[in-house]
């Protein structure tokens, strides 16, 4: 290697060298610049960080709170202290009230609608089922009941209605396979 090749490859690296000293003194001139934004910003970030775990934590606490109150009032319904506990969750609260009987004070409708279908499959008439299906309320297990009238219709010999309430199922549900199966084949016992 020749004198020459040993200055261009020193010029080279002094190039790179002075090119990297620009970029930290620019990298300098912007944080001193925007110092005061920047911690900030990583202030603020730590802050929502803190924030948003110390939230999640309370929130879980406070659902182990009223789960344990679910469980103590489900063994001992009289237990007032648990009782206001469990208000606190709205969802608990109704699925204890279902599981109390107290259908009329359940604000859920999912739970409403539960109990609605439960009751019209146990009285198992056409009134109690299609009271089911129109009321627009209930907006969950409307297949099933249309099977089961799709059934009572096919003993009463009254194939167009039950074509009708078959065709009124969701197609992508298991219950279209079997309300097919109950036209192909009538079976009505």
């Amino acid at each position: 290697m020749g004198l020459k090749d040993e200055i261009k490859k020193d010029t080279k690296e002094l190039k790179q060298d002075e090119e990297l000293l620009i970029k930290v003194f620019k990298l300098e001139k912007f944080f001193n610049k925007y110092k005061k934004l920047i911690i900030v910003g990583v202030v603020l970030l730590i802050a929502i960080f803190i924030g948003y775990n110390t939230y999640s934590y309370f929130q879980t606490q406070k659902l182990i709170k009223t789960n344990n109150a679910l469980d103590t009032l489900l063994k001992n319904p009289n237990n007032k202290e648990a009782l206001k506990i469990l208000k606190e969750n709205k969802n608990l609260y109704n699925l204890y009230l279902l599981t109390q009987g107290k259908f009329n004070q359940i604000t859920s409708k999912e739970l409403k609608a539960i109990k609605a279908y439960e009751l019209a499959m146990k009285k198992g008439t056409k009134e109690a089922l299609e009271a089911y299906l129109l009321n627009p309320d209930y907006k969950i297990l409307k297949n099933p009941v249309r099977l089961a009238l799709m059934r009572i219709y096919l003993k009463e010999h009254n194939r167009q209605k039950a074509k009708t309430l078959y065709s009124e199922i969701d197609p992508n549900s298991k219950f279209k396979e079997l309300g097919l199966y109950l036209l192909h084949y009538g079976i009505v016992k």
